[in-house]
């Protein structure tokens, strides 16, 4: 139901004020590289803070989202490096492009240590306590 809410307010406000499209490439830039990594890193922090795969996905493009939607309303001609050039779907598919990555990593990461040992290498427990 948010999702059917959150397109609607985004088609309502695409048709009531100025849109703006990047005019970009799917070229490797930094721009793309910054979302690429962005979206790597943020789904693996939404992941090891206990959120699904399937919400640490939804959150991760959600925040990708909500970035070209920002960048479509707030123009870098007025606002400086605080604005963008307009909505990437470009960038957009670099973010998922991240997220693609980060689960297939995540998912080989627990692989490999799960037939290693039950412990993951950069768990610490500290205790004034003897065990």
């Amino acid at each position: 139901m948010l999702i059917k809410v959150l397109i609607v307010l985004l088609l309502i406000s695409m048709a009531h004020t100025e849109w703006r499209w990047a005019n970009d490439t799917s070229e490797f830039t930094m721009d793309k590289q910054a979302h690429f990594a962005g979206s790597f890193g943020l789904y693996f922090m939404f992941r090891h803070k206990d959120f699904s795969e399937l919400d640490s996905f939804k959150y991760t493009l959600y925040c990708g989202l909500a970035k070209e939607v920002f960048d479509a309303y707030v123009p870098y001609e007025k606002n400086g490096k605080w604005g963008g050039d307009g909505f990437s779907k470009y960038d957009l598919a670099y973010d998922l492009f991240g997220i693609g990555v980060a689960y297939g990593v995540d998912k080989l990461w627990d692989k490999i240590w799960k037939n290693k040992k039950k412990k993951k290498p950069f768990d610490l427990t500290i205790s004034l306590y003897r065990y």
